[in-house]
């Protein structure tokens, strides 16, 4: 079991973190595995089902997830530093992820038909983003708030609340910025939580690509 943290800055600081089982003889079934999960309380939990073709299984606090941006991302990074060499792609859920290496950063890339849906709320500055308390977003359903830093350059300040999925406050939003890229139909360098790093772009054919920083290295303010 590692313990990572995904879209982490030049620092190594900040970052989402996620639990990676290894369990290639699938040692646990499926509730165990959400029992797992739950009792962690990460954004996601990752299960590998396989080293070698990179199989692995996503569940969150409440459900198993067929996709989550930061989790393969993360997931990627590590099994190519078990591995000794990098994989071509990762299968979720029966699905193909292509994941490469690029100026240090892990990358994945996926179709946008298979993005979790996430409900996006324009503030207009980063300081509204930066106020906010989980008070204030309690009610706010799988909601990714954001603002432009510099849209000019495709920097974003974000946050993303989602308390209906067993989520108050996501440290860094993978899927989310994926599909605000795609919505605003340009690469973006996302600001996201306390000072996580996400970098997200559309490609052809409806494709979407997200990559950082990932480190195991244990750090107090994510």
């Amino acid at each position: 079991m590692d313990i990572i943290r995904i879209f982490v800055n030049e620092k190594g600081e900040y970052g989402n973190p996620h639990c990676v089982v290894i369990d290639n003889e699938k040692k646990l079934d499926d509730q165990s595995r959400q029992a797992f999960a739950t009792k962690m309380g990460l954004s996601e939990t990752v299960f590998v089902n396989d080293n070698a073709s990179g199989n692995v299984s996503i569940f969150s606090p409440i459900r198993q997830c067929p996709f989550a941006g930061s989790a393969l991302v993360g997931t990627a990074w590590l099994l190519n530093k078990l591995n000794k060499k990098p994989l071509d792609f990762l299968l979720s859920n029966d699905v193909k992820v292509p994941t490469w290496q690029e100026g240090g950063a892990t990358y994945i890339r996926m179709a946008k038909s298979i993005l979790p849906n996430w409900n996006y709320e324009q503030l207009s500055t980063p300081t509204e983003v930066e106020k906010l308390t989980l008070a204030d977003t309690k009610n706010k359903e799988h909601m990714f708030v954001w603002a432009w830093i510099d849209e000019g350059k495709g920097l974003v300040r974000a946050r993303t609340f989602a308390s209906d999925w067993g989520i108050p406050e996501d440290p860094a939003n993978g899927s989310g910025s994926m599909r605000l890229a795609d919505s605003v139909g340009k690469e973006l360098t996302v600001i996201h939580g306390l000072g996580s790093i996400i970098h997200a772009r559309p490609v052809e054919d409806g494709l979407i690509e997200v990559g950082g920083l990932v480190s195991n290295s244990p750090h107090n303010t994510f």
